[in-house]
C-alpha cells in the first residue's frame, strides 16, 4: 500500500483518499462496487429505466471480482435478475439515478456549444467509450491517479481493442502538480465551454478540496460551462460519524447503510464531507458558480424521471420509508445537481 499526503494544491483532496486506499496499479474497491451496481441496473427488463452503462459489467473481470469478493452487488450479478433485485441495496437505485442524470445533462450540453469534457477522478467511468459516436468530435479528458489510470487503459484496450483517439488521459501527481497545469499540458482550453463530470467523489474528500475544485471550474473554464455532481448532506455525514461507534442505537432499516459505511472505513475510503443542508445554492455561489438544478434522489422527481417503469412499478427503492427512520435521523440519500459558470 502506498501512502501519500496532501500537498499544497487544492485538487489534492480529489484523489487523496483513492491513493491512500488503493494498492498501486489497481482500481479502488469503491470504483469496482460502483461498476457492479451499474451493471446490475443495466439488466433491468424495461429499457426505459435500464442503466445505460452496458460496459460496466465488462470491467468486472476475475481480477476486479477478487478485490471485492463477497460484495452484494457482485453476488446479485451471479443470480437471476429478478432474484438479484431482492437482495440489492438502495445504493443501486442511487447509482442508476446519477448515471442517467449525468448522461442526460451531457447529451444536452453536446447539443449546444460544448467542445470539451473533463471527467475528474474518472475511475471506471465508461462514457468516453459507450458514448463514442456522440463524443467523436469532442475532446475528453480523463483525470486520475496515474497508476490507476494505467490500469484502466489496459482494461479498455482488452475490452474494446484500443483507445479512442479523442480521449486524453491526464495523470496527476497531486502531491506536486496543480490541476490547471496538468490539464493545460494535456491540451485543455480554459477559453472553451466545457462539461465537467464529478461523480461519486465529493463525499470522500475534505471541504477545502471540494471548494478548491469548484473554484477551479468557476475560474478556469468559459462562461456557460457546466459541472454535474452528486453529493450527500452534511447532516447525514455527521450522523454516520456519530453512529459508527454505536450501531445498536441505529434504526433497523439503516443498519445495512451503516455497515456499508464501516466497510468504506475499513477500506480506507470513508465518507467525510456533506454539503450544508438547505444551503447548497449559497455554498456554490461562494465559489463562483450558479446552481442550475438540484434533484434529491429520494424525491418524486427523481423517481418519476429515472426509476419508474412503463407499467408504473418502481425499478429500485432508494430509501426506506420515512416513518421507519425516526424524526432525528437524517435522510441517507443525497442529490444530483448541475452547476453553471456565470458570465463574468
Amino acid at each position: 500500500m502506498r501512502k501519500l499526503h496532501i500537498g499544497a494544491v487544492s485538487f489534492a483532496g480529489l484523489l487523496i483518499s483513492q491513493a491512500e486506499a488503493v494498492e498501486v496499479g489497481k482500481p479502488s474497491r469503491t470504483s469496482i462496487t460502483s461498476a457492479a451496481m451499474r451493471a446490475l441496473a443495466a439488466r433491468d427488463y424495461d429499457p426505459s429505466v435500464r442503466d445505460p452503462d452496458w460496459l460496466a459489467e465488462q470491467f468486472l473481470g476475475p481480477a476486479e471480482r477478487e478485490i471485492v469478493a463477497g460484495d452484494p452487488a457482485l453476488q446479485a450479478l451471479d443470480m437471476d435478475y429478478r432474484e438479484g433485485q431482492k437482495v440489492q441495496s438502495a445504493a443501486v437505485g442511487q447509482h442508476l439515478i446519477r448515471t442517467r442524470y449525468i448522461d442526460e445533462r451531457l447529451q444536452h450540453a453536446l447539443r449546444g456549444v460544448t467542445t470539451q469534457v473533463v471527467i475528474l477522478g474518472a475511475g471506471f467511468d465508461s462514457r468516453a467509450y459507450r458514448l463514442r459516436k456522440l463524443l467523436k468530435t469532442v475532446k475528453v479528458f480523463e483525470v486520475d491517479f496515474g497508476p490507476t489510470q494505467e490500469y484502466k487503459k489496459m482494461r479498455v484496450q482488452e475490452i474494446l481493442g484500443g483507445l479512442p483517439p479523442n480521449v486524453v488521459y491526464a495523470p496527476i501527481d497531486f502531491t506536486r502538480q496543480k490541476l490547471s497545469a496538468v490539464l493545460r499540458k494535456a491540451g485543455y482550453r480554459p477559453d472553451r465551454v466545457t462539461f465537467f463530470i464529478w461523480e461519486g467523489v465529493t463525499m470522500y474528500i475534505p471541504e477545502e478540496a471540494v471548494r478548491g475544485t469548484l473554484n477551479f471550474v468557476a475560474t478556469e473554464s468559459a462562461p456557460g460551462s457546466a459541472l454535474v455532481l452528486d453529493a450527500k448532506q452534511e447532516s447525514f455525514i455527521e450522523w454516520v460519524k456519530a453512529s459508527l461507534a454505536s450501531p445498536e442505537k441505529v434504526p433497523e432499516v439503516l443498519r445495512p447503510t451503516l455497515a456499508a459505511q464501516r466497510k468504506y472505513v475499513d477500506w480506507g475510503e470513508p465518507w467525510i464531507f456533506g454539503f450544508p443542508d438547505g444551503r447548497e445554492r449559497e455554498f456554490f455561489k461562494s465559489v463562483g458558480l450558479d446552481l442550475g438544478e438540484l434533484i434529491p434522489m429520494d424525491g418524486p422527481e427523481a423517481r418519476r424521471r429515472y426509476l419508474t417503469r412503463r407499467d408504473g412499478s418502481v425499478a429500485f427503492a432508494v430509501t426506506p420509508p420515512a416513518a421507519s427512520l425516526g424524526a432525528s435521523t437524517p435522510s441517507p440519500i443525497g442529490w444530483v445537481a448541475e452547476l453553471v459558470v456565470p458570465k463574468r
